[in-house]
């Protein structure tokens, strides 16, 4: 029996912010020998929650039998195989193993292992297989101290008018440390749409002088760990004052000393309105001229097909939407970062490098000239375009793409994005040759020993930031699942008997003969029966057609079932011993359901002609 387990863990940092748990490793123990299982399993998670020392999790790995990644989301997925397991459902004991925390600024820290509970899921049986769910949520307590243990200190707030508690979004939130010497910025960030903003950093920020590393002043000795005394700042995105705190409010009670995992609301007098935002906020949403949220299924348990025609991806794509020049009032950059589906699990997320992207033309720089009758030059940028012939958009030591700044069209220029953002190389991250040699119409395309095509599924994400600020770093749009393909047939028979050749490079395979000439000979004479043999065969193959031309045409046959195999007899609609003596030609073709995002590849064609 298969035992398919899905869950979800996360993290509260207060009651009103959490996290998910997101590339953490869940270990599920068998219980030790002799434990009563029945009353752990049913033992509050408060009581059954703790660290363990590292001798404590080799004593255990004799009864580990599987282990898994969370994704970003901190979902996870087992499938057990109980027969190879000597599993039968029974309960088991769920470890979480952390190398990191998330949003972590520090590299401090060994891993840790964190055991939960003793769980007996609530198999369910669905499709021959049991099914079971769970989730859980680390308390503040337990997770702010872990966090602590990897010297990750952040800030959850929000900003809200007083009068009506709406939220404020886009406005800049900067915390400050209130030091005797200097005072220390935390960091800073920029508030969403609910008005939440998040400031993520460690104790050096706060601990360090101008006397450091010799002495770290603030850090009392034999002193237990202590936190910032904290205020805030809060401006508009052109640095209009809202909200400026006096230093002194880090000296009250509610924000001396304050621990690793703070939440603070902040209230505005007046609502700010329209002065938030000085620029379109950057965003991700297109694949070619497709958005992903609304016309294609993007979502994990879709197709990752488009969804008006069924169509999947190949070749190069245009990713595409808003792309603003500043963030916060400050230049801005961006990356992508792709991971592949497998099993119904996502993979873990790469960053696209500049090998994969082609040259893409991301806007244009205008210029004011003293031609009467063009007063305007333009000049297109470019990601990876030619810099000794071109104008080229900077791109950081870490893969950052940087948006060109140039704001003066009567001056050096004044760069005007267009949505473009890369072309990605699909074939870079799935592609797929298949010898079609030896291949006869009217059999499978598996025939020759060749696999079917299949499509491969990714998810593709944007990521932002203000230049050389990673703590700005955002999330900007992600399509979570999109079907590419881009296997190519080689040599594919076409001409049938009458005039063989073989095609390379094609995005199906598609044939077509006759039965008649395979026998007698390409130049024999058809009289009374007809026997067109095809064999058509894609990942996403579409229309199949076979149609014939010749005096009193054109002529049909039985509409053909689509598959992605398909082949057979192609039964004629007329009566082929009343056919006038004349030459005629048969003809297949074969639609492709793929696209770029931008265009949809022609109808692929093979004929051959005979004489009645």
């Amino acid at each position: 029996m298969i035992f398919i387990f899905r869950g979800n863990v996360c993290g509260r940092i207060c009651d009103e912010c959490s996290e998910p748990l997101s590339r953490v490793v869940i270990r599920l123990y068998r219980p030790a020998v002799g434990v009563n299982v029945a009353l752990q399993a049913a033992a509050a998670t408060k009581h059954t929650l703790a660290a363990l020392p590292a001798d404590a999790v080799r004593a255990k790995e004799d009864r580990l039998p599987a282990q898994t990644m969370t994704d970003e989301q901190g979902n996870f997925a087992f499938e057990l195989d109980g027969d190879k397991l000597d599993y039968s459902g029974d309960a088991f004991e769920i470890d979480v193993r952390l190398d990191h925390v998330p949003h972590q600024v520090s590299d401090r820290h060994d891993p840790v292992q964190v055991t939960i509970t003793t769980l007996q899921p609530a198999w369910r049986e669905r499709d021959n297989v049991l099914v079971a769910y769970w989730e859980y949520c680390l308390p503040a307590r337990i997770w702010c101290a872990i966090r602590a243990l990897f010297d990750a200190w952040v800030i959850c707030g929000r900003v809200v008018v007083g009068a009506t508690g709406a939220p404020v979004p886009n406005v800049v939130v900067r915390a400050f440390d209130n030091d005797w010497i200097t005072d220390d910025p935390l960091g800073q960030a920029t508030t969403n749409s609910n008005g939440r903003f998040r400031i993520d950093y460690t104790s050096l920020t706060f601990k360090q002088t101008f006397l450091s590393p010799v002495i770290n002043v603030e850090t009392p000795l034999f002193a237990a760990e202590i936190g910032p005394d904290v205020y805030f700042h809060v401006d508009t995105q052109l640095n209009v004052p809202l909200l400026h705190e006096d230093p002194s409010v880090g000296y009250t009670s509610s924000r001396e000393n304050i621990g690793n995992c703070f939440c603070v609301t902040l209230t505005l007098e007046e609502d700010p309105g329209d002065d938030t935002q000085i620029e379109p906020l950057p965003v991700f949403n297109r694949v070619g001229g497709y958005n992903f949220l609304t016309q294609i299924d993007s979502l994990p348990a879709g197709d990752g097909k488009t969804l008006s025609d069924d169509r999947a991806f190949y070749s190069t794509l245009r990713l595409n939407g808003i792309l603003p020049k500043r963030i916060n009032g400050n230049p801005c950059e961006y990356m992508f970062e792709v991971a592949e589906w497998s099993g119904g699990i996502l993979g873990g997320y790469t960053q696209v490098p500049l090998a994969h992207i082609a040259k893409t033309h991301i806007g244009d720089l205008q210029r004011v000239t003293a031609d009467p009758i063009n007063p305007v030059q333009t000049d297109p940028y470019f990601v990876n375009g030619n810099p000794a012939t071109e104008l080229v958009a900077s791109v950081t030591v870490d893969g950052w793409i940087q948006v060109p700044q140039q704001s003066n069209a009567y001056g050096p220029g004044y760069f005007q994005p267009n949505g473009n953002m890369i072309r990605l190389i699909s074939t870079q991250l799935t592609s797929q040759v298949l010898d079609m040699a030896g291949l006869l119409a009217g059999q499978s395309a598996t025939s020759t020993g060749q696999p079917l095509a299949q499509n491969h599924y990714f998810a593709i994400r944007m990521w932002v930031r203000e230049a050389g600020n990673p703590a700005s770093a955002h999330l900007a749009g992600t399509c979570q699942k999109l079907a590419i393909c881009n296997a190519r047939y080689d040599n594919v028979p076409q001409g049938g008997s009458w005039a063989p050749s073989s095609e390379d490079n094609a995005l199906a395979a598609h044939t077509i003969d006759i039965d008649e000439l395979k026998t007698a000979g390409g130049c024999a004479k058809i009289t009374t029966s007809l026997t067109v043999l095809y064999t058509a065969a894609a990942a996403n193959l579409g229309a199949v057609t076979v149609s014939m031309t010749g005096p009193g045409g054109p002529y049909s046959f039985a509409p053909i079932a689509s598959s992605p195999d398909t082949f057979g007899t192609a039964v004629p609609l007329f009566n082929v011993a009343t056919l006038a003596p004349c030459a005629y030609t048969v003809q297949i073709s074969v639609q492709v359901l793929l696209t770029t995002g931008d265009s949809i590849p022609d109808n692929l064609w093979d004929q051959l002609a005979f004489c009645k």
